[in-house]
């Protein structure tokens, strides 16, 4: 119905009409008429009507609403609309403006971007069911419920729904076509968009990508032993313990097996969480480690610290973080939790027949667990298959849509691109992290394959989401990764209509630095090396690696808070905000070890990778002291400077910076 081919004649017919139009207090694009938001960005928003259901079934009708930015350069004629799209599935993509508009911001001269909200979240028409949404562990009575509320709306949600919805919009304003960029789900997405309207899309970018046909990757989890494994032999630390992580892990695993520990730890912002370290918490971590480089850089080290010390807090923490990344919560205009469940019961298939009475699917659900454990018990290695199943937070899904309802309307559940379906010749560039276990390697490698024209860049050291910063909350000033590597890749791909150009900057991404060890005590850590001018002692220079390893804990949070605020490992507060060059980070009292508190500022440029760090510390003992410590965060094996006074006499040191 909407798959037209625009010409590239009636594109920079707009375009050239745009210099007047910019100056207007609202704009009309194609037949919509657009008002002024988003000052920041100069950003204007808009909006369609469409059917919920296009078979006329369901007669209701629902908004898709959109945020358009015009490009700034009207001299010369228009190059086009690069064309966003969010993941989950459930976020709002205009809720992850930041990122895509800075992200292509140095295109935005002769180019466009179209953000638009998927049919049930942010703008457009977003499902609310409140009990689902506010659940911090959702039951299945909490997706049964929603799942009532929503009655013979359900399957109405799903990615062909609202591909024909992005066509609708694009048809509205008469653009296209258009470059496409889409992480995560929005991979998903953009593989259902390219399928069913292929004349609309000049490229296309899908960033951690998963395959919409022929996925035969089960779990997050199976890349999760290697991924552990490099980031160790690539840390010089970890490297220098001589044996492998994984093995480690495998040892941690047994002992919680036999018996788990729990307690008290901060969550991803601070607050204090009872928690419960056992197989199921180290599915839940390892799941959710492609989210993260801190899991990466912290996982090893924890278990050491309770292998070894029985200090179970760095472990812990890694759980409550890990179980606060996969709760809902929240405005649902940004996440919509029943949206996710609406959009996984019908697009990605279930271990059971969704066309079958509840007890049916039971029961097929029940043949299905007992026949993998049957055939193949070693499918997750090193987990079980009841950790698995029954991990917390059942972080694999496993079973989430036996309440769903039975689909109406000849809606195949699990099925929204046919699988004859044929893939354009558009020009695709599929990126994968090494080290991401929510999208793996392998999972971006099928998805290339389904493209007749595709790219495929397995990313070195890098997570999910490899060209959007911090996958797209606390974003930096140009958006992009922080290797300063992947951006300028993609924008190359858009700007030169599917060219790739010069990617020798992969391979030489930095490898994730990993803690040495968490240590109750600064008497426990490594000294920093004296450099030329030193007058400290020994506990001096302990004192003064302690410090800098607090400072290192703190960036690392930066990767998994969500609310520019969160607390030390033992105690004491930190916020973070945004400057012109990145972010600056405050710390009070902050305490990684038990007996030392730093306070100060930490200032982290973006687009350099200079950090920066002003501190003062006080210790057990009487001790105290003021430090400098810097180093450039994009650097392998980055040396850090640390020079001060430590109880009144001169420090000048150097370490392996946090």
């Amino acid at each position: 119905m909407f798959n037209r081919k625009f010409s590239c004649v009636s594109v920079m017919a707009l375009g050239l009409a745009w210099g007047a139009m910019a100056r207007a207090h609202s704009i009309t694009v194609g037949s919509v008429k657009l008002t002024p938001c988003q000052s920041e960005y100069n950003g204007y928003c808009g909006s369609i009507t469409q059917p919920l259901d296009r078979t006329g079934q369901v007669r209701d009708k629902i908004t898709i609403g959109f945020e358009f930015y015009p490009h700034t350069d009207f001299s010369r004629p228009p190059l086009g609309v690069i064309l966003a799209e969010e993941g989950g599935p459930g976020f709002s993509t205009t809720g992850s403006r930041d990122g895509y508009v800075r992200l292509f911001d140095p295109l935005r001269d002769r180019r466009d971007i179209l953000l638009i909200d998927k049919r049930g979240t942010g703008l457009s028409s977003a499902i609310n069911c409140p009990d689902l949404q506010n659940a911090f562990n959702p039951s299945q009575n909490d997706i049964a419920k929603c799942a009532k509320e929503l009655g013979s709306k359900a399957y109405l949600y799903g990615s062909p729904e609202a591909a024909d919805d992005i066509a609708a919009v694009l048809d509205a304003l008469r653009l296209g076509p258009v470059d496409y960029y889409g992480d995560s789900y929005g991979t998903w997405f953009g593989q259902v968009l390219a399928t069913r309207h292929p004349g609309l899309l000049r490229t296309i970018v899908l960033d951690s990508a998963y395959p919409v046909l022929n996925d035969d990757s089960d779990t997050e989890l199976n890349g999760g032993q290697l991924a552990m494994d490099l980031v160790c032999e690539r840390s010089a630390p970890c490297a220098a313990l001589g044996s492998s992580a994984s093995n480690r892990f495998d040892e941690l695993l047994a002992s919680l097996r036999v018996a788990p520990v729990s307690g008290v730890a901060p969550g991803s912002y601070g607050e204090p969480m009872s928690v419960v370290a056992d197989p199921g918490g180290l599915v839940l971590i390892v799941a959710n480690a492609g989210n993260a480089p801190t899991t990466w850089r912290d996982l090893d080290a924890a278990a050491r610290a309770w292998l070894d010390s029985r200090d179970s807090l760095p472990l812990l923490r890694m759980v409550a973080e890990a179980r606060d990344s996969y709760s809902g919560g929240g405005d649902y205009h940004d996440f919509s939790v029943g949206l996710e469940w609406a959009v996984q019961c019908a697009d990605y298939g279930a271990e059971f027949d969704l066309t079958q009475p509840y007890k049916v699917r039971l029961a097929q659900y029940n043949a299905y667990l007992a026949q993998i454990r049957a055939d193949d018990p070693n499918e997750f290695p090193p987990f079980t298959i009841n950790d698995v199943v029954y991990s917390q937070m059942n972080a694999e899904d496993y079973g989430s849509c036996l309440p769903w309802p039975t689909p109406a309307f000849g809606v195949i559940p699990g099925q929204p691109v046919p699988n004859n379906a044929e893939f354009p010749r558009t020009p695709v560039l599929v990126l994968s992290g090494e080290l991401d276990t929510v999208t793996s390697p392998p999972e971006g490698r099928a998805t290339a394959a389904l493209f007749p024209s595709a790219t495929f860049i397995e990313t070195t050291n890098l997570v999910h989401e490899s060209a959007i910063g911090d996958a797209g909350y606390f974003v930096p000033p140009n958006g992009q990764d922080l290797s300063d590597c992947i951006g300028p890749i993609v924008r190359n791909f858009v700007a030169s209509g599917g060219n790739v150009g010069d990617t020798s900057c992969v391979p030489r991404i930095r490898p994730i630095r990993t803690v040495p060890a968490f240590a109750t005590t600064y008497t426990a850590v490594a000294p920093a090396s004296p450099s030329a001018g030193n007058r400290a002692n020994e506990t001096g220079l302990r004192l003064a690696s302690a410090a800098a390893e607090t400072v290192g804990d703190i960036i690392g949070e930066y990767y998994v808070n969500t609310e520019g605020s969160g607390s030390g490992l033992r105690g004491g507060s930190f916020d973070f905000n945004n400057s012109d060059s990145g972010y600056v980070f405050d710390l009070d009292h902050v305490q990684w070890t038990n007996d030392l508190e730093v306070s100060g500022q930490i200032d982290w440029n973006q687009l350099t990778g200079e950090i920066v760090a002003k501190i003062r510390f006080e210790a057990r003992g009487g001790h105290s002291g003021k430090l400098e410590i810097s180093w450039n965060d994009r650097e392998t094996d980055a040396i850090a400077t640390l020079s001060g006074d430590v109880d009144g006499a001169p420090l000048c040191a150097q370490r392996l910076a946090p």
